[in-house]
């Protein structure tokens, strides 16, 4: 039979760090505590305390209630907890999955393939990205992008006119974002970037065969590669990305 007593060991073995585990398994025994109330349970330091329970409430296995003068955390379920670690465990499968069907797409490319390429740049880049989709008109596409970063370098109503002017649009698409979000595509499922990946600057496109990259360190610049190796390789990496991301809906 499992107790309180040996759960932070069974937490632990899950691979939660120690300092959450001991939070988590204090939480349960005070109920409803503060900041204050945990560090003292568990002899941990506030700061420690803090950042432990942040990462908690992250991952969904605390919630943080707040009123008017105080703030208080409250530990979900233990049984709510082992389903959001078993899915954590099949998502991980499906991660490892996915790098191990990619290993012979980036063989070939090692191997020698040697992709095609076109360059658009300065005011050309936003109309060149469009009309190759277009162009190619795939049926669905999955995009990274720094939205931010979109309206820094590109006025926005050259941005929509360009939306306007090439008509052809995706059956479906996904999209992670980082920034602020405006102006989305109805059709693309969106994302938010998990900032485990670190920072994302620019955008990046996987569609058919192809791969649109569109820089902004100096000037504007689009990068359109044609790889089949390339773009599913990318496609595998961007898979793994999104089941680590966040529905920003779900947030709200």
């Amino acid at each position: 039979m499992t107790t309180l007593g040996n759960l932070e060991t069974l937490l632990e073995g899950a691979r939660i760090p120690p300092s959450q585990a001991k939070i988590y398994v204090a939480g349960l025994e005070l109920g409803s505590a503060s900041l204050a109330d945990i560090a003292r349970r568990t002899g941990l330091s506030k700061t420690t305390a803090f950042e432990a329970l942040n990462d908690l409430c992250e991952r969904k296995f605390a919630r943080v209630v707040r009123r008017k003068k105080s703030v208080t955390y409250r530990m979900i379920d233990p049984e709510h907890v082992v389903g959001l670690l078993r899915n954590a465990v099949s998502e991980q499968a499906a991660m490892i999955d996915d790098l191990a069907r990619a290993i012979p797409l980036f063989s070939a490319l090692v191997g020698g393939h040697r992709p095609s390429t076109i360059i658009y740049e300065g005011a050309d880049a936003v109309d060149g990205y469009f009309a190759h989709l277009e162009l190619i008109r795939p049926k669905t596409m999955d995009e990274i992008v720094h939205l931010d970063d979109i309206y820094a370098w590109i006025d926005e109503k050259v941005l929509l006119a360009a939306r306007k002017k090439y008509q052809w649009q995706p059956k479906s698409g996904r999209s992670l974002f980082s920034g602020r979000r405006r102006n989305s595509n109805p059709i693309f499922t969106h994302r938010c970037l998990s900032p485990a990946w670190g920072e994302f600057r620019g955008n990046l496109a996987i569609y058919d065969t192809y791969v649109s990259i569109v820089t902004y360190t100096n000037r504007l610049t689009t990068i359109i590669i044609n790889s089949k190796p390339l773009a599913e390789s990318l496609r595998m990496l961007f898979n793994i990305a999104w089941r680590a991301s966040n529905d920003p809906e779900s947030s709200q």
